[in-house]
């Protein structure tokens, strides 16, 4: 995930440098069960151990599989890792669509601080599962464009943050609406990028959600100017 935070809003999606990919999926319930153990094997030492303990030795011998199975399934650890993050992100897809339902009738403010607030718990899930990876792969590690129809970061905007901010058009003030539903869809989350590399702690901060629901009232009802 080497995509310059600052990619305009017609960049395409995914971009070039993709999670890493399993050699083949397992079809049989044996290979699955293989699979499974593999999986929750790389699970407990990063939990137990950390992440600097983390090789495909030591996942075979939690695991009790072969290493020359395991490398039948997946090139590298990180393809292995790439699998938990998948299993992750399904489930939180999932739960999106709950805090989606919970939106209907709240006020703006309520209803951004409930979209930032499930952006940073999920943020902060996938960062504790491995931090390096999580933020060398943080571009493709987007929630809200997961398994979705979009082929560029324009249709996830248009898609999403943009009929959010229409169906609160008697709440806003900026004349560019487009702008923006661009802020807050991409920046607020280069923001959250920028805080889990340079003081992950803050990230469970109230204080942090306090700030980024102000920078987002700010985008969408920003101050008049001052006369001259």
């Amino acid at each position: 995930m080497h995509k310059n935070r600052n990619t305009p809003i017609t960049g395409t999606w995914p971009p070039p440098a993709q999670l890493p990919t399993p050699r083949k999926r397992p079809n049989q319930s044996r290979s699955r069960a293989l699979v499974d153990a593999v999986a929750q094997a790389c699970l407990r030492i990063l939990d137990e151990e950390g992440e600097e303990a983390l090789t495909v030795a030591r996942i075979a011998e939690v695991s009790g599989a072969a290493v020359g199975s395991i490398y039948q399934y997946f090139p590298n650890k990180d393809a292995i890792v790439a699998m938990l993050y998948e299993r992750v992100l399904d489930e939180e897809a999932g739960q999106l669509l709950l805090v989606r339902e919970r939106l209907v009738g709240a006020p703006l403010t309520s209803a951004l601080r409930e979209i930032l607030g499930n952006i940073i718990r999920v943020e902060l899930r996938l960062f504790k599962l491995n931090q390096a990876f999580h933020l060398r792969y943080h571009t493709a590690l987007h929630l809200g464009m997961w398994r979705g129809p979009y082929q560029t970061t324009s249709e996830f905007i248009e898609a999403t943050w943009l009929p959010l901010l229409q169906m609160y058009a008697h709440e806003i003030t900026t004349p560019h609406p487009a702008l923006a539903a661009y802020l807050l869809g991409q920046g607020l989350r280069s923001v959250i990028r920028s805080v889990l590399e340079d003081m992950p702690v803050q990230l469970e901060s109230p204080a942090f959600l306090d700030s980024l629901v102000a920078m987002a009232m700010g985008c969408l009802r920003p101050p008049e100017p001052a006369n001259q």
